[in-house]
């Protein structure tokens, strides 16, 4: 998934959610009012726009192995735009709904700076990371607005994400002859580290609009942020590719303590519900 493809999907999705709010200027035939009475199951489909978030990777916990970073060095950087798709089962009580949700992520790109000593004014790494998450939520309708109801939601769970491809590059170190020298025809030194696949505690809050499209088809669309907790990669051998002064190729293996970095995403909406 690239940057220009997840700008076209976010743009597009953008639209429609402009779409809907002009449904709901418009009168519709369904009343807007809550609904009212003791349960009715639902069942949801929907997409979300993950809008671009900051990230900061530093040593996590002490395994006994050596730390990547050390005393202020991080790397920093941003986990780029993309789709994320949920499903979900839910039931009414009155006004208020709890469902149980299950949002599956696209790859998301993490692009960054490390900021090692001596490594130089420009040390990119990139990643790749996708997530699911499930989550027992609640959402509770407080009002109308044009042709649709107000609602406003909270949830918590857990967020299994897989972080891949990692790598850091070093193209201008500070002494470029030096133990960060480039390689023939001006390859460049560089650190991989290692893959993880982790848990971690997750929150939600919600806020939006539903839009009745038949007595027993909804749609709502709305705001969300998203607390997925903390993710990183695992204690591990970290891969250093460097050249010597001959230009030969020497590759290296350090074991390392995790990484970790807090994540927090905010999302636009759009949920097909169900009431069957």
């Amino acid at each position: 998934m690239t940057h220009v493809d997840n700008r076209r999907r976010i743009a597009a999705l953008a639209g429609l959610l402009l779409g809907l709010g002009c449904l709901c200027a418009a009168p519709l035939g369904i009343a807007a009012q809550a609904p009212t009475g003791l349960g009715r199951v639902s069942i949801s489909v929907g997409v979300a726009a993950v809008l671009p978030a900051d990230i900061r990777f530093v040593d996590g916990e002490d395994a006994g192995e050596a730390a990547l970073y050390g005393d202020e060095q991080s790397d920093a950087g941003t986990l780029g735009a993309g789709l994320e798709y949920g499903l979900a089962a839910g039931y009414r009580f009155g006004a208020f709904r709890a469902q149980v949700e299950l949002a599956v992520t696209g790859r998301f790109a993490y692009d960054g700076q490390s900021n090692y000593a001596a490594g130089g004014p420009v040390q990119p790494t990139e990643a790749r990371m996708n997530a699911r998450r499930l989550l027992l939520s609640g959402f509770q309708e407080f009002g109308a607005l044009g042709g649709g109801r107000l609602w406003v939601g909270g949830g918590v769970g857990a967020n299994r994400y897989r972080l891949t491809d990692y790598i850091q590059r070093f193209p201008s170190p500070d002494d470029p002859s030096g133990r960060l020298r480039r390689g023939p025809a001006g390859a460049v030194p560089s650190t991989s580290l290692p893959a993880n696949t982790g848990y971690s505690f997750a929150w939600m809050l919600a806020a939006g609009l539903t839009v009745p499209l038949r007595a027993d088809v909804l749609l709502d669309f709305g705001y969300r942020y998203t607390d997925a907790g903390r993710v990183g990669t695992a204690v591990g051998d970290i891969e250093v590719v460097r050249y010597d002064e001959g230009g030969s190729r020497q590759l290296g293996h350090v074991t390392i303590n995790p990484t970790g970095a807090d994540l927090r995403l905010h999302s636009l909406t759009a949920t097909l519900r169900w009431l069957p």
